[in-house]
């Protein structure tokens, strides 16, 4: 699979058990939050139009993206963000760039459903959908998803390329804990690694106090220490 695209942590792959596993939902959390970044990096990196506000084209590109590319994780996923997004509860000002949270949280549960409304029944049931509600997504999200699926046709990855351009880079202080979550490790990589992207992209895990982001610069993306301990104390019960 991809171990050798952390080849820097085999060192330590005997795990301490001082070792932190993050629970289920933070890491399926984690995982949108990082194919919500790699929605940023495929629009610049291949020069895609934003058509508008980009933080809801990549929120879109993420929902999309997890159900086309781990569909039987998708639903637990997409609950596991929409609960963080309302357990954070900002509201921003009118000029903002992003959506109040329960509008993310919202949108997400809506597409997801509207992707597949029979599969995705009790998905709507447990958010409280109405008729009216699950009629609009219905009709919503099959458009996003066909434009999704065009837009990344000519992108993906031949499944039997070597991987070359994605990478991974860890602080020091968070290798024990990337060992003991090397599954989740894996699975982000392997998110990154199905678009053929023309210069590598690197996943990066920081100790520091900010939340995640596209870092064009240095072609990044970057999740914070501190973030991981905000979704923990939110979704750990």
């Amino acid at each position: 699979m991809l171990r050798t695209l952390y080849a820097l942590l085999l060192v330590i792959w005997a795990v301490p058990a001082a070792a932190t596993q993050l629970p289920e939902r933070v890491g399926n959390a984690l995982l949108h939050v990082i194919a919500h970044e790699a929605g940023h990096a495929v629009l610049r990196e291949f020069d895609l139009p934003v058509l508008g506000p980009e933080e809801d084209i990549a929120e879109d590109f993420a929902t999309a993206y997890i159900y086309l590319t781990l569909p039987d994780r998708a639903e637990a996923i997409i609950e596991a963000r929409a609960a963080q997004h309302r357990a954070d509860g900002a509201t921003p000002g009118p000029f903002s760039e992003y959506r109040a949270d329960a509008q993310r949280a919202g949108r997400m549960i809506c597409l997801l459903y509207g992707f597949d409304p029979n599969r995705y029944s009790a998905l709507a049931e447990r958010n409280m959908m109405n008729d009216d509600a699950r009629d609009n997504c219905a009709d919503l999200a099959p458009e996003i998803l066909r434009s999704w699926r065009r837009t990344l046709q000519p992108l993906w990855m031949d499944p039997d390329a070597r991987v070359t351009e994605v990478g991974l880079r860890v602080d020091p202080e968070l290798e024990l804990m990337a060992m003991a979550n090397r599954d989740l490790v894996e699975t982000a990589l392997d998110l990154l690694t199905r678009i053929d992207w023309h210069s590598r992209v690197t996943l990066e895990l920081e100790q520091c106090d900010g939340t995640a982001g596209w870092q064009r610069n240095g072609r990044t993306i970057f999740l914070c220490s501190a973030y991981v301990d905000r979704m923990i104390a939110q979704l750990a019960n």
